[in-house]
């Protein structure tokens, strides 16, 4: 049998195929500019969302009534919340947010925004309202962040007003207090700092979809106060092991913070001060703070209380005994931190109290006294005990790592001026 037979009346078929294609094909009988389109066809949204706020002394119950649930599908939906969230709890400013069929309005979902990192999040089926908690999700990058301090400005207002790096001004409210706390045995923020002063830092982030942070962590800072450059590196070399230290492994902390609260001082310790209330000059033994009804108030160094309750002009007082004969002590405050009794083991940082106006006061403050062998010292001007150096085995690590973060902190700044110029060049050709 000859096979061309066979070829022939393929190739003409095939042949006829790609003739019909191209006769039929759009390209071949119209440009781009003429070729027809089709019409806009719009479907319309399967679903609608509303949000609602939770208003100064409203209830879930009262948004969700709002929201036009009622009955027994509000009872229900009720029901289904409590099993991940405590209603009485909410916060005002919590979203609740509810999503509807368009065809029928009938509900779908809900979600109740209990905090930045925590959404509840029920459907609604067959068998009712069911669902459960659902975590923001983050994603860890660092972050540049330098400046320096203007005429009258003061660190914090630094950092809110500084560079448009897109860091929400949250945060950077934060930083400011983080930086603030990784120098603060080192710098008087609230009198040594000056016009001309300039910082530069790299902090890691856990950083949410709409940019806000979850946490941050200064990983490496330098800070210029009065000409002298302090630099400060984070290690976490495991247990007891962290903290920041300089360059050469020395810790920047000492055993004592030196305030109980991150607010302005309003009385001054003094060997003679007039008494508001009782109207006599005597000597003032401690350091005021003004900040408002509430504010935490933290132990400054690691201790055992020996003393939380009520004493006389003193109004609710804490007294912490510490190492070397040091004790401290807190007056004036509202109550006192859950544990915190007699007998109590505290850490450095941690919460005691609440900052009132109990006592023999005229408004609302923190008095705040540091005492050693007995005898009150001023604790703007005292030499605090030094914390415990870094651990001979962790130096070798600790150095290696703190070049690393040097050179992360330069290649940062080369890229942070590299693109001011670059914005520079912009606006000039503009």
């Amino acid at each position: 049998m000859n096979p061309y037979r066979l070829i022939v009346p393929v190739v003409v078929l095939l042949a006829g195929a790609g003739l019909w294609w191209q006769i039929r094909s759009p390209g071949s009988l119209y440009t781009p500019e003429t070729a027809p389109t089709l019409a806009v066809l719009e479907a319309p949204p399967v679903e609608r969302a509303q949000t609602h706020v939770l208003e100064r002394g409203e209830t879930l119950s009262d948004v969700l009534q709002r929201a036009s649930f009622a009955g027994t599908e509000l009872a229900d939906l009720l029901l289904g919340l409590r099993e991940h969230l405590n209603p009485r709890r909410l916060t005002d400013g919590v979203e609740v947010t509810v999503r509807r069929w368009t065809r029928d309005n009938a509900p779908r979902s809900l979600e109740v925004r209990v905090n930045a990192d925590t959404t509840v999040r029920l459907a609604r089926g067959a068998w009712g309202w069911a669902g459960g908690i659902v975590e923001t999700p983050v994603e860890i990058d660092t972050v540049y962040v330098a400046g320096e301090i203007g005429n009258g400005a003061n660190l914090y207002e630094s950092l809110i007003y500084g560079q448009d790096d897109g860091v929400p001004v949250a945060d950077r409210s934060m930083l400011a207090y983080r930086l603030a706390d990784v120098y603060e045995f080192q710098i008087d923020f609230t009198s040594e700092i000056q016009p001309g002063d300039s910082y530069r830092f790299v902090y890691e982030r856990e950083r949410r979809p709409d940019g806000s942070a979850r946490s941050q962590r200064l990983l490496v800072s330098e800070f210029v106060n009065r000409g002298q450059t302090m630099a400060a590196v984070w290690y976490a070399g495991g247990g007891d092991v962290e903290g920041y230290y300089d360059l050469e492994g020395k810790p920047l902390a000492t055993g004592f913070s030196r305030y109980p609260v991150e607010y302005r001082i309003t009385s001054n310790f003094s060997s003679r001060r007039y008494h508001p209330v009782l109207g006599i000059y005597r000597a003032h033994n401690g350091t005021d703070f003004g900040a408002p009804s509430g504010t935490p108030v933290h132990a400054t160094a690691d201790g055992t209380v020996t003393f939380a309750g009520r004493n006389g002009g003193y109004g609710n007082l804490v007294k912490i005994r510490h190492v070397s004969g040091y004790e401290t002590r807190y007056a004036h405050m509202r109550g006192f931190a859950k544990g915190i009794r007699s007998g109590a083991r505290v850490r450095q940082k941690q919460v005691i109290g609440y900052v009132g106006a109990t006592g023999l006061v005229t408004g609302v403050h923190l008095h705040y006294e540091l005492l050693q062998n007995g005898r009150a010292i001023n604790v703007r001007t005292a030499r605090l005990p030094t914390a415990p150096p870094l651990p001979a085995e962790h130096l070798s690590t600790y150095l290696g790592l703190a070049q690393q973060r040097l050179a992360l902190l330069a290649d940062q700044t080369h890229r942070y001026l590299g693109r001011r110029a670059g914005r520079g060049a912009k606006l000039a050709d503009e």
